[in-house]
């Protein structure tokens, strides 16, 4: 069974039903919100990150391409919109580039885990990339501030680029601090002088 922490399920009241019985034997304990409308959906989207959003269209509000769209764009979430075989045609191509998977219905059970399979590993490996986006973005963040910390040295202290390098890792080492710590502290120092 795979694993996943909360879906948005929206959908009328017998399709919540049934898709919430489907979610739960794929998912097992995942934490199941249901929404009766787009407009409804739209507000709990607002409050909560949910991991995957389930659209079963029509809804009694809109046709649920447009929250589809609204839910992948505005969210990390894997959305999965659930269409009529008639419209499977024209939605399909516009969504796609939106990221959202459509599925036609009336629903064949294995396509549906197979494809909630496949959401949630793709939902995995966007999670690894988004950390190791963070993890980077902090590296740069503290390259950024080392070399305003440099530049300090250098314009202030007169020291060579290598020097005010080494002094930077050097009282580091001393501190038994992150060169970022130390390189707030300069650029502190020489902001108060």
């Amino acid at each position: 069974m795979a694993q996943l922490d909360s879906c948005l399920i929206v959908s009328s009241a017998k399709g919540q039903h049934s898709l919430a019985q489907l979610l739960s034997l794929h998912f097992g304990a995942a934490k199941l919100t249901a929404a009766a409308s787009g407009n409804e959906a739209r507000r709990i989207l607002l409050q909560q990150d949910f991991e995957l959003v389930v659209i079963n269209a029509p809804l009694p509000d809109e046709t649920g391409q447009d929250l589809a769209m609204t839910a992948a764009h505005q969210s990390s979430a894997s959305v999965l919109l659930l269409i009529r075989d008639d419209a499977m045609h024209t939605l399909q191509p516009g969504l796609s580039d939106f990221g959202v998977i459509v599925l036609e219905k009336p629903l064949n059970r294995v396509t549906f885990e197979q494809t909630l399979s496949l959401l949630q590993i793709t939902s995995q490996r966007l999670e690894k990339l988004r950390l190791e986006n963070r993890r980077l973005e902090r590296k740069l963040d503290e390259l950024r501030l080392v070399s305003r910390a440099k530049c300090l040295l250098i314009e202030r202290q007169g020291m060579a680029e290598a020097a005010a390098h080494a002094y930077i890792e050097r009282l580091a080492m001393d501190r038994r601090d992150t060169k970022q710590s130390v390189a707030e502290a300069i650029i502190k120092q020489y902001q108060d002088a």
